[in-house]
């Protein structure tokens, strides 16, 4: 069992949530080698964050077919079964991507969000993220999304209302409404890519929008592997960035000689921006929850962090 610690807390704009600066995103719950996944170890998964002091659990209706949020569902009734309250914990999802072609309408928002209570046997949600939209159209119609949610938030069923996705101007475009309280932005901001900080976080807290950052490591090219060696694996498929990854290797390189694992650094240095209310990672197993709790708690000497800002030009 890990630990549990006292973690960092930060408000998530607007809203007040209170959620620990790191925590977990449950796409790979109970993922096993052969691409299966494991209800009992995606359970397990999810009470040893909590049982570590982690209080923001990520979903959505897409992950694992919907099974992520069944997952979940279980472990969340064993967690209150042991006498701990709702009201500790923040609870994510997501709805549009839950079948294809996606659907951003107010009806299929309303079933998605039903749908969603019942999978983890919750009266409310905490925040709902429009997931992964290709256009605003549909989500901001007098029909679609957005208007179902705000109808679910008047009657208590959801708290915030966010979106997540990659592209920078849906975030400022959702951002400029008013109606959006939380923009889930991944993949842009860590040790190589920091777009995110003018494409979304800044605009972000003009408005008293929350920020939630995901999928830090890269495809793992930040998450402490030699990049060279996980390359690789993907240049058989034809699917390698050779910039990125010469990047990352430069970087693990420079880790490597001084003794200090690359996911750890990277983990931290997003953890050090005050701007982002937490960072998102991913757990498969317990066994990975205890990698980067540990990865949370590890001491790097403030030395190595004036040479790392120095040596890479990082702010």
């Amino acid at each position: 069992m890990v630990k549990q610690r006292q973690w960092e807390t930060r408000t998530l704009g607007r809203t007040n949530l209170k959620v620990t600066t790191m925590g977990m995103g449950c796409a790979w719950l109970g993922h096993q080698g052969d691409g299966s996944f494991d209800e009992a170890q995606g359970a397990e998964t999810v009470i040893r964050g909590l049982e570590s002091g982690m209080n923001l659990i990520d979903t959505s209706g897409m992950y694992i077919r919907g099974r992520s949020e069944r997952f979940i569902g279980v472990a969340l009734k064993e967690w209150f079964a042991r006498g701990n309250r709702r009201d500790e914990l923040i609870v994510c999802t997501k709805t549009g991507t839950r079948v294809k072609p996606h659907d951003y309408s107010y009806d299929f928002t309303m079933k998605s969000v039903e749908t969603s209570m019942e999978a983890m046997g919750l009266d409310y949600l905490d925040i709902v993220l429009i997931h992964d939209p290709e256009t605003l159209d549909q989500v901001l119609a007098p029909n679609g999304a957005v208007t179902a949610l705000k109808k679910l938030k008047e009657e208590g069923s959801i708290g915030a209302i966010g979106l997540g996705c990659r592209r920078h101007d849906h975030h400022r475009q959702c951002i400029e409404t008013g109606d959006f309280e939380v923009s889930l932005t991944f993949r842009d901001y860590n040790l190589l890519d920091r777009s995110a900080m003018e494409g979304v976080i800044e605009p972000a807290l003009d408005r008293g929008v929350g920020v939630i950052n995901a999928s830090i490591m890269l495809n793992g090219y930040l998450g402490g592997a030699e990049p060279n060696r996980l390359a690789d694996k993907a240049r058989l498929h034809g699917s390698t960035d050779e910039e990125l990854v010469a990047r990352a290797q430069r970087l693990w390189e420079w880790c490597r000689d001084r003794e200090v694992d690359l996911g750890t650094m990277n983990l931290q240095y997003c953890l050090k921006q005050e701007r982002i209310s937490s960072t998102v990672i991913g757990f498969s197993s317990p066994e990975r929850v205890d990698q980067n709790v540990a990865a949370y708690f590890a001491r790097i000497d403030d030395d190595i962090w004036t040479e790392l800002y120095r040596d890479f030009d990082l702010t």
